[in-house]
């Protein structure tokens, strides 16, 4: 059971291709791989999980930039990124996310779209600058109380380090930002200023395999899900039956639903 997070994490990178037109820009914090196409206001944020690229959005791209103007990058440690600073906790990710946006001149308010660990990211970014939001979609997010089923004595779900045969195949940033990940649960589980804007939640329901859909860790982590939808008055919540973890991969579509549905509330 153990292996299926680290399945989540591997098998996305394995034969990614790079999106297209990728630039490099520098800020004070560093070098950034980053993606920009498309038109329209409010410009759409794309945050991917952990050890995912910008590349894990190619599937969706292409919805996200009939809907507006879209931005997609590498965080510091994947290939072509880079930062001065050692703490890879979320409020260090915001804070340079944040900067390159403003150094590109993309303007607030933004739509942010995160994706698992990039769902908790774009949460601290919504928190610490709720005045810059116009709405946010989670895919799959990752909760913030993602660590009390690794406190009991069947947390199978659990994973307290990364072997050794994962580090040489996944990039730095993947260890980098595992190692902080306590702080940056700690960070949102201490959110209080969400803003009251649109947010949507696209979860994924395909029970893993190897997984009874009676394991208590399957069903505390479907509830986690709703808990996204409390973020904000204005919400809507969409489950994938046939999707896994990558929702926007398995089923497209439901990117465009999501997004039609945030337009209609803006």
């Amino acid at each position: 059971m153990k292996v299926i997070i680290l399945m989540f994490v591997i098998l996305p990178l394995l034969g990614c291709s790079s999106l297209p037109n990728t630039q490099k820009k520098s800020t004070k914090y560093g070098e950034y791989i980053y993606h920009l196409s498309g038109e329209g206001k409010p410009a759409i944020i794309l945050e991917p999980g952990m050890g995912n690229d910008m590349s894990s959005w190619q599937s969706t791209l292409e919805r996200f930039e009939q809907s507006s103007q879209v931005f997609a990058y590498n965080r510091a440690g994947f290939q072509g990124s880079t930062s001065i600073n050692e703490q890879r906790d979320g409020e260090t990710i915001v804070l340079e996310l944040r900067e390159l946006l403003t150094e590109l001149n993309i303007s607030p308010p933004y739509i942010l779209v995160g994706h698992s660990l990039g769902g908790l990211y774009m949460k601290l970014f919504a928190n610490a600058f709720p005045d810059e939001i116009a709405a946010v979609i989670f895919i799959d997010p990752t909760h913030h109380e993602m660590r009390e089923i690794c406190k009991t004595a069947d947390g199978e779900y659990c994973v307290n380090e990364i072997p050794w045969w994962a580090k040489i195949i996944l990039p730095d940033a993947v260890a980098n930002e595992y190692k902080q990940l306590d702080r940056s649960l700690e960070l949102s589980s201490n959110v209080k200023n969400f803003p009251k804007v649109p947010v949507a939640v696209l979860s994924a329901g395909k029970i893993p395999n190897g997984v009874e859909d009676t394991d208590k860790e399957w069903l505390e982590s479907q509830q986690w899900q709703k808990y996204f939808t409390t973020l904000s008055p204005v919400s809507k919540h969409i489950t994938c039956r046939s999707c896994g973890h990558h929702v926007h991969q398995d089923k497209p579509e439901l990117v465009s639903e999501a997004l039609g549905w945030v337009f209609e509330q803006l």
